[in-house]
């Protein structure tokens, strides 16, 4: 069976989304959600990198992406490595 461009396209992408989706949910499982302390939106965990770093958190917080159940957007979770 043989594919045209538009459907490959139409799949790749799709396979994309799931791929972006899937690993924002892994994220999800790894923590609590009550050990988070919510630092503005995110697509990406990078983007968590500077808002959960000093002065306000201590060098050994890191900052995922995560969906904050309160209002379902994605934003930066900061949380110890302890």
């Amino acid at each position: 069976m043989a594919f045209s461009k538009f459907q490959l396209g139409i799949f790749l992408i799709t396979y994309s989304l799931l791929i972006i989706c899937q690993s924002k949910i892994l994220n999800t499982k790894q923590i609590g959600q009550e050990e988070c302390v919510y630092r503005g939106l995110c697509q990406f965990s990078r983007e968590c990198k500077s808002r959960c770093g000093p002065p306000e958190f201590s060098h050994e917080t890191t900052g995922l992406c995560m969906l904050d159940y309160h209002d379902n957007k994605y934003r930066c979770c900061c949380t110890s490595n302890n």
